[in-house]
């Protein structure tokens, strides 16, 4: 186990804790509390995860061509895994000193000139909460926190602090997660070097 948390309940009681709020047991009826993370925990969570690339999220693939050519612009398209939140920039084989791969996300299709396979890195949704690094989960619950903090407190000064809260602290989580492995590097786009 890599993180703090074994459930979702788990996660959803470390954010009513930044609420100094009773724990929940589920996410039923029962409360005010247990009804927000019921309707909205799950949104949150790929939310949370769509904003950064978590080492802990990422994961690789080798993408077929479908048979259909896209209309116009690409050669090639490919169809996005299920699992798939956010599609980051895509380097030759990974590499990250490899060539920029030009492609563009229509839907559910990734086109592309890059001939099949393509090769894929992408940020994945994550529902295990066993597989959340503690930083992430300190992150991930004030996040939560701030979400919930007026329907469940009915405080709007609560609600505008934990949002500076989590905001520190998902900078804070990604600067010590982007240091892990090798970056990609930074590319210049066209029109800052044409100045």
């Amino acid at each position: 186990m890599s993180g703090t948390v074994n459930t979702s309940v788990e996660m959803a009681n470390l954010a009513l804790a930044h609420l100094k709020e009773a724990p929940i047991r589920d996410f039923d009826f029962s409360s005010v509390a247990s009804r927000w993370f019921r309707n909205h925990y799950a949104a949150y969570r790929d939310t949370y995860l769509s904003m950064h690339d978590w080492d802990f999220a990422m994961s690789l693939a080798k993408l077929p061509a479908e048979t259909k050519a896209p209309a116009f612009r690409w050669q090639y398209q490919f169809r996005r895994p299920v699992d798939c939140l956010r599609i980051p920039q895509q380097t030759a084989d990974g590499d990250p000193d490899g060539q920029v791969i030009p492609f563009e996300v229509v839907g559910q299709r990734i086109m592309s000139n890059k001939a099949p396979p393509f090769r894929l890195r992408y940020v994945r949704r994550v529902s295990a909460e066993s597989s959340f690094p503690p930083l992430f989960v300190h992150g991930f619950s004030l996040f939560l926190a701030s979400g919930c903090a007026h329907v469940v407190t009915g405080k709007n000064s609560r609600a505008e602090a934990l949002r500076q809260a989590a905001s520190e602290a998902f900078l804070q989580a990604g600067a010590f997660d982007a240091h892990q492995g090798t970056p990609l590097p930074m590319i210049e786009l066209d029109i800052i070097t044409d100045r």
